[in-house]
């Protein structure tokens, strides 16, 4: 009995570790809620399997998930019950979708080197004159980066602080 126990703790174990690695080499991230689905589905459970509850689980997922350098989402319950279709198994989940652009900084690069052609600016000015023209938030270095780049482009050179 023992070791029928076992051998369905291992297969368990290689289960998570296969939906893991799928989720690897596709997403990125890992959902508790769609791991749990693709797990009951695939095991359906018998006399002789383990009896884990869903927040066990979940651990054991997220651990495998966390080891593999995956994000997880703990979204369990908030689909409602598990045992979803195979096309909600198989969807992108659109929660973790990128977050909507802000403004156009590298257009607005674009504009102040042209207009700044002939006159040339120090990076400090080329900076703050971004800020206030877009409100962005990106970090000095970013836009440094992000100027410098644009400037060699257009063959712009840019004054020394």
């Amino acid at each position: 009995m023992q070791q029928s126990k076992d051998i369905a703790a291992r297969r368990l174990d290689m289960i998570i570790e296969q939906y893991v690695e799928a989720r690897k080499q596709r997403f990125g991230y890992v959902s508790t809620d769609q791991a749990a689905r693709v797990i009951h589905r695939i095991l359906k459970p018998t006399p002789s399997d383990p009896s884990f509850s869903d927040h066990e689980l979940d651990d054991m997922v997220a651990a495998l998930a966390v080891k593999n350098g995956l994000a997880v989402v703990f979204d369990r319950g908030i689909r409602g019950s598990v045992g979803g279709t195979e096309a909600e198994l198989d969807r992108k989940d659109p929660t973790m979708r990128a977050p909507a652009e802000g403004p156009d900084v590298a257009g607005a690069v674009d504009a102040i080197l042209v207009q700044q052609k002939t006159a040339p600016l120090s990076m400090r000015a080329m900076i703050s004159l971004l800020r206030e023209r877009t409100g962005t938030t990106r970090s000095d270095a970013d836009l440094e980066g992000l100027i410098a780049k644009k400037a060699a482009v257009l063959n712009v050179h840019l004054s020394r602080d």
